[in-house]
């Protein structure tokens, strides 16, 4: 087998990270946060606010909480909405697979039953389960297979 064979398909994997994709990481991560820091300007003018009122910093900021508050309750509110539809999902999905759990397994599926469903008759689907490669094709009048009869 030869290299080029080997290494397809082209996977990056933590092991061998290229210099490249480390470095786009790292300068994305970098313009990310500077992007958040500009959209947090007012929000970092009250932390400091926050250390001159602890006697930490030296920063003259006037702050109106009750104009901060109401701009921020719409997204407070969008916040705990979806906090309060993904923890109803949540319980929603725990309650459904627990009682799927709890199901007995239906009975397998004969042979005979499983050909008529797929409008084969048994030989060929028999036939077909032992191929390695089996063509299948979908027509107006339902299934066909192409599989080379077993031979005994």
């Amino acid at each position: 087998m030869s290299a080029a064979a080997r290494s397809w398909p082209p996977l990056i994997v933590a092991a061998n990270v290229p210099r490249a994709v480390r470095w786009r990481d790292l300068l994305l991560t970098l313009a990310a946060w500077a992007a958040f820091a500009y959209l947090l300007d007012h929000e970092f003018a009250l932390s400091l606010h926050a250390l001159q009122l602890l006697g930490l910093g030296g920063a003259k900021v006037d702050t109106n909480w009750r104009v901060y508050l109401e701009r921020l309750t719409p997204f407070l509110l969008v916040a705990a909405a979806l906090v309060a539809a993904l923890v109803l999902f949540s319980l929603r999905t725990l309650r459904r697979r627990s009682r799927t759990l709890r199901m007995s397994l239906p009975s397998p599926l004969g042979s005979v039953r499983q050909a008529h469903i797929a409008g084969l008759d048994e030989v060929t689907l028999i036939s077909a389960r032992d191929q390695r490669i089996v063509v299948v094709r979908r027509g107006e009048r339902g299934l066909s297979i192409e599989a080379k009869p077993v031979q005994t």
